[in-house]
């Protein structure tokens, strides 16, 4: 199963979560109804006492439902803080929290992502962790204390690998839409547990003793009945957890070995918890109980409500020979940074959300590469603003003049802007965004007012010379989809497009696109853009596929921002489409392979970087 079929199965698995929580609402209703009738007496059939009821039902689960969805649209972090997590300072010279930090770091790279913030449950002793978030814009990675001081660096590797899984293939959205969903459920035990409390402190008045009397004892009947009935809904939301979890348990320990070629390493972090526990102490475990890396809750009543497969199992399907005395250290192997670029393969389609372990061993290559100065910068507040300023500064003087007169900056910022500008000659561009991915979660520390300056200074960068290249297409859509969503704290939309041929202008554009940064001839440009749309299934002489003759990469961006919006099974035909018109010579431009990675991202395919070290030339080619 790759990225593409995970990503439809994931958005398959919610509809059929809007099925169960819609017959668990039936169901509870049902069981309400019928102890209302029970308590007051009378025929069974009573419509007037069913509406009342349903009515109930629908305000109580609902309003419960609507209010933690509001309250899970700020993304991840909001997860993280309400299991108790505390944000890990970028800084920190704590050795297992850096130790943490560059694994997570590492994963990013590899995959393609920027860099999620990472908490610790740092009052937990527990052995477990969980991602949590929306998009890859607002993820977090969270681990507990027991697991930062008891994981060895490969168990660990191998635990945040499998987390990293479900960040890339869908399962993090969906997780945050069934806690969501379900808060409402759980809404009916709560209610239940407030008349219970009313009635038990509630003290009928010596004027009205009967009447209060009776108004105690119905509150008290009600209360009984809806925390019992509530719990019933608990039943429910664990049927609805177990139904969706389980199976992607095992497909993200299976892409953790993917990722690490390390078997042993999640076998061993599993092989501990089975031996020293994973139950989460939070009180709200039990909302995000699916989202865990191992059972967060006590064992399940029965087997199938369970929202994880046994532990012996997981070990079994991803070391069948696993032995925990004799535990192997497996680092991926290491790549020199050498000048040499790697070949854009034909099968790149197949690592969207899927990285080799050759990539983790690149992004480890990539991060110990970089100057000192400039990943500190990256790790503090001040510096990163100023780091992405330097990565924009224009080589031309004239032009650096005119972007330096147009910054709303402090005489401070433009001190440490300075700084960064002298080590930017040095840096590949491959160092260059990897500065930025680290950069991003810094940045997410911005004041509201403060991003919106910041965004001003990075559009009038940009715009002073009245052109854009495409580094600064590249790290605007960065800045744009990664940071813009996060302020604006809202969820990414559903898709719209279900077919292809709506999006055909669109597409057009940006195999125009491509094929124009390839070069050769005009017949040469015409060839690889026809093989590009012919793997678009649909008919060669559409005139919505006739070849713009000239894009820009403004065009590029508007066609990207409708091209976002669709499916992942007809996103997988338009990169399909990309890569084809870009290998059609067998020859691969850096041009083009930077701008086959933005499109990648921009519509939420994140794909591992293409190659290992200094960039050549947007005219230079590397082999496919």
């Amino acid at each position: 199963m790759d990225f593409f079929e995970r990503q439809e199965l994931a958005r398959k698995r919610t509809k059929w979560m809007v099925v169960l929580f819609a017959l668990a609402v039936l169901a509870i209703t049902a069981i309400l109804y019928v102890a209302a009738i029970a308590i007051q007496g009378g025929p069974y059939w009573q419509p007037e006492i069913l509406v009342a009821v349903l009515l109930l039902v629908t305000v109580v689960v609902g309003f419960g439902s609507l209010f933690k969805i509001a309250q899970l649209s700020k993304g991840g972090s909001v997860v993280a803080e309400m299991l108790g997590g505390q944000l890990v300072d970028l800084n920190t010279t704590d050795p297992k929290l850096r130790q943490l930090l560059n694994v997570v770091e590492e994963m990013s790279i590899a995959s393609g992502v920027p860099v999620p913030s990472v908490y610790v449950l740092a009052n937990d002793p527990s052995l477990n962790a969980f991602a949590a978030g929306h998009s890859t814009s607002d993820a977090v990675v969270a681990v507990t204390r027991g697991s930062l001081e008891r994981f060895t660096r490969e168990e660990l590797q191998g635990v945040i690998a499998h987390e990293f899984s479900h960040i890339l293939n869908g399962d993090m959205r969906l997780n945050i839409r069934l806690m969501g969903v379900l808060f409402g459920i759980l809404c009916l035990a709560m209610l239940g547990q407030i008349l219970l409390r009313f009635s038990f402190y509630t003290r009928p008045r010596s004027s009205d003793d009967k009447n209060s009397g009776a108004i105690v004892l119905a509150l008290l009947g009600i209360g009984i009945s809806l925390f019992v009935i509530g719990y019933i809904g608990v039943f429910f939301a664990k049927l609805i957890k177990a139904a969706v979890s389980r199976q992607r348990e095992f497909l993200a320990d299976a892409s953790a070995v993917q990722f690490t070629r390390n078997p042993d390493g999640i076998a061993s972090a599993l092989h501990k918890i089975g031996g020293g526990g994973s139950r989460i102490e939070s009180p709200h475990a039990e909302e995000a109980s699916h989202m865990f890396f191992g059972n967060g809750l006590g064992d399940a009543w029965v087997s199938w409500l369970a929202t994880h497969p046994p532990i012996e199992e997981r070990i079994r399907a991803v070391a069948p020979r696993f032995d925990p005395a004799s535990v192997k250290k497996i680092r991926p192997p290491e790549i020199p940074m050498d000048g040499k670029a790697a070949p854009v393969r034909r099968d790149w389609l197949g690592h969207a959300g899927a990285p080799q372990e050759n990539h983790l061993a690149l992004a480890a290559s990539l991060l110990s590469s970089l100057p000192s100065t400039s990943s500190v910068a990256a790790h503090e507040l001040h510096g990163a603003v100023a780091l992405v300023y330097s990565l924009l500064l224009d080589p031309d003087p004239t032009v650096r003049e005119r972007q330096w007169n147009s910054l709303q900056i402090d005489a401070q910022t433009r001190q440490e802007t300075e700084k960064q500008a002298a080590e930017k000659p040095g840096l590949t561009h491959e160092q260059q965004i990897t500065l930025l991915d680290l950069a991003v979660p810094t940045l997410r520390h911005l004041s509201p007012d403060q991003y919106k300056l910041f965004r001003k200074n990075v559009s009038a960068m940009i715009s002073v010379d009245g052109k854009i290249d495409l580094f600064e297409f590249l790290l605007e859509k960065i800045l744009v989809r990664h940071l813009d969503s996060f302020f604006s704290k809202k969820p990414p939309p559903p898709p719209q497009f279900r077919f292809v041929v709506p999006l055909l202008p669109e597409v057009s554009v940006l195999l125009a696109a491509l094929t124009q940064l390839g070069g050769g001839t005009p017949e040469e440009q015409r060839a690889a853009y026809d093989a590009g749309t012919i793997e678009l299934l649909v008919k060669p002489d559409d005139p919505a596929l006739r070849k713009p003759e000239k894009v820009s990469l403004g065009d590029v961006g508007a066609a990207l921002d409708r091209v976002a919006s669709a499916t992942p099974n007809v996103k997988r035909l338009i990169l399909t489409a990309c890569g084809q018109a870009v290998m059609h010579d067998k020859k691969v431009t850096t041009g083009e392979a930077q701008l086959l990675r933005a499109i990648a991202d921009a519509i939420d395919c994140p794909i591992p970087p293409f190659v290992t070290a200094t960039s050549q030339s947007p005219t230079e080619e590397q082999d496919a």
